[in-house]
């Protein structure tokens, strides 16, 4: 178990784990979600300046929490506090194996309670490429070691 106490800054993890933009996952996320016509409709998608299927952002950002949650590690997570700085770079497309990279970007014991302490993480999402996809940081509350 990781905590609080076990973060560094400017710490770097490259999940392992890897997420594959496939046609159904794609059109059933959206179709529930977020059913525009270039997340749904291959023809309209193939017409659309993307040139085929891509994944609506709300399914992006759940790529992020799947992969994330594949850590090696379980983290003490007591809470997330919040998503800043929510950039999409390029689009997610069919066919786009994607890879997470988090970077701790600050730590903050609470000053209230000594049990705990906030962390910042940059999540930078990337495609078989390398090329980054989606960025956000996410703020933490994060239990300390008892």
């Amino acid at each position: 178990m990781r905590h609080f106490d076990d973060f560094v800054l400017g710490e770097r993890h490259d999940i392992p784990a890897r997420y594959e933009m496939t046609k159904d996952e794609i059109v059933s996320f959206a179709s529930k979600w977020d059913p525009q016509p270039f997340h749904v409709d291959e023809a309209a998608a193939a017409k659309s300046i993307y040139g085929t299927l891509t994944a609506c952002g709300t399914h992006i950002q759940a790529v992020v929490l799947f992969l994330a949650a594949r850590l090696p590690e379980e983290t003490a997570v007591i809470g997330a506090l919040g998503y800043d700085e929510v950039r999409f770079h390029k689009a997610a497309k069919l066919g786009d194996t994607l890879r997470l990279v988090i970077e701790c970007i600050e730590t903050k014991p609470s000053s209230s309670k000594p049990d705990r302490g906030v962390v910042k993480n940059r999540h930078i999402l990337m495609n078989q490429s390398g090329e980054t996809i989606f960025t956000q940081t996410t703020t933490l509350l994060i239990a300390r070691k008892a």
